[in-house]
C-alpha cells in the first residue's frame, strides 16, 4: 500500500534531515520523490478538474498525471514519543547543579530554549533524531533533587538518557 507523506519543513536544515532519512530508507522500502508539482484536490469527483488539467499540458499527456485516492491518517496516534526520566538526589547546591547540567547538555549538543521557575527546557538534534529535554533542579529537604526528562522518537531518546545518566553519575 502506498502512502503519500506531505512534510512541511521550517528551514533548509530540516529539509536536509528529511532528505537524508529518505536516502537512508530507500534500500528498505520503495520511496519515490514526487517530480513536478503535487497538490491535493478535496472533492468527491475530480473528472472536470482532471479534464481541464490535461488540456493545459503539452502532448503527449499520457503518463504525465498520476492520481491517487488518499485519506488523511493520524500517525501521531500510532507513533507516540518515547520518554525517559532520570532522577537524582545530591548534596550539591541547586545553583551548582544547574550550571553543571547546562554544561553536560551543551556537551551533547543541546541548546537552551526556555525556563519557568526551576524548570528549563532544551532542544537537541542528533543523527538519530530531535529531542526535547526538560530539567528540574529543586531543593527538597536539605538536598537537591534533579529531574531530567528526555522526550523524542526512536533510539535517540535512550541514547541521550544513557549519556546524561553516565555524566551525572560521574559528576554528582
Amino acid at each position: 500500500m502506498a502512502h503519500l507523506f506531505v512534510v512541511m519543513y521550517e528551514n533548509d536544515a530540516e529539509r536536509k534531515r528529511v532528505e537524508y532519512l529518505i536516502d537512508k530508507w530507500s534500500n528498505r522500502v520503495r520511496v519515490s520523490k514526487v517530480k513536478g508539482i503535487s497538490f491535493i484536490v478535496d472533492s468527491p469527483d475530480v473528472s472536470e478538474f482532471a479534464e481541464e488539467l490535461l488540456s493545459k499540458l503539452d502532448p503527449p499527456t499520457e503518463g504525465k498525471v498520476r492520481v491517487y485516492s488518499i485519506k488523511p491518517e493520524d500517525i501521531g496516534s500510532k507513533v507516540t514519543p518515547r520518554r525517559v526520566e532520570i532522577e537524582r538526589l545530591t548534596e550539591e547546591e541547586p545553583t551548582v547543579v544547574a550550571k553543571l547540567l547546562r554544561y553536560v547538555l551543551s556537551k551533547f549538543g543541546a541548546y537552551y530554549v526556555s525556563s519557568e521557575g526551576s524548570v528549563s527546557k532544551y532542544m537537541a538534534y542528533t543523527k538519530k533524531g530531535r529531542l526535547e529535554i526538560t530539567v528540574s533542579v529543586e531543593e527538597e529537604g536539605g538536598e537537591t533533587a534533579v529531574r531530567v526528562l528526555v522526550e523524542g522518537y526512536g533510539s535517540a531518546v535512550e541514547d541521550m538518557a544513557k549519556k546524561i545518566e553516565r555524566e551525572l553519575s560521574l559528576l554528582l
